[in-house]
């Protein structure tokens, strides 16, 4: 099974969920639903002492579960609209820690493993991405460039918003790549500042949470897990 953590509210996960064999959509409402257990001693979320939880409204084993992939930073009070307004900000922050938790539980079967600040990966500064990238930091000296909003998936960058006039070409989707790889991440989204003759682009900010609204996107994604999964099978076999 394949699970994609995300807000209910992210039309992109549930169009990355759609028609895709063996994955199921994780959302905060499935949080709130009955069934849900930690797993507990040393089996780390296998076997006998697996965990319990629900995707898509239906239960399934943590033992079952082979890759997940989560496109969620963190909850945030406003996925929580079936709850009492005044309840919200406090139950947000409770997922938030109990998903940090269990996550850790699947271990190396998150495509990316959360870190202290977000479920979706690593969190440095931007000024530390920036080195990595080898490209500027954009100033408010930039705020009106061109910008654009952008996804790295493996070695690929597809452009998921923002404006056209900012360049997004080889020498810079080289450069996000090598900055995602240095932190041993397979996927992420930034935005980038870009004039006209600037001959690198500026990194404005790095969202751990990937932004997957277009089919290129999604398709790139899937074709992520499923590679990860050709190379766990050659491992096992070798």
């Amino acid at each position: 099974m394949i699970l994609i953590l995300a807000s209910q509210q992210d039309p992109g996960a549930a169009a990355l969920v759609a028609g895709w064999a063996g994955a199921r959509l994780l959302t905060p409402a499935d949080l709130s639903l009955p069934g849900w257990a930690l797993a507990a001693g040393p089996s780390s979320g296998t076997g006998p002492a697996a965990g319990r939880g629900i995707a898509d409204g239906e239960p399934f084993g943590t033992d079952q579960v082979r890759c997940l992939v989560s496109l969620l930073a963190s909850v945030e009070a406003a996925d929580l609209t079936w709850m009492s307004p005044e309840h919200r900000e406090y139950v947000a922050s409770e997922m938030t820690s109990f998903l940090g938790h269990w996550l850790t539980t699947l271990d190396h079967r998150c495509l990316v493993a959360p870190s202290y600040a977000s479920l979706a990966g690593p969190c440095p500064p931007t000024a530390a991405w920036a080195a990595a990238a080898g490209v500027p930091l954009a100033t408010d000296d930039d705020a009106d460039a061109p910008r654009a909003l952008v996804t790295v998936v493996g070695d690929q960058v597809f452009r998921v918003g923002g404006s056209q006039t900012c360049k997004i070409d080889e020498a810079l989707t080289r450069r996000l790549c090598r900055m995602a790889a240095s932190q041993g991440v397979a996927l992420l989204s930034a935005v980038v500042t870009r004039e006209p003759g600037d001959p690198l682009g500026r990194l404005e900010a790095v969202l751990s949470a990937p932004v997957v609204r277009t089919t290129e996107v999604r398709l790139a994604v899937r074709d992520l897990v499923a590679d990860r999964d050709r190379n766990a099978l050659m491992e096992v076999a070798s």
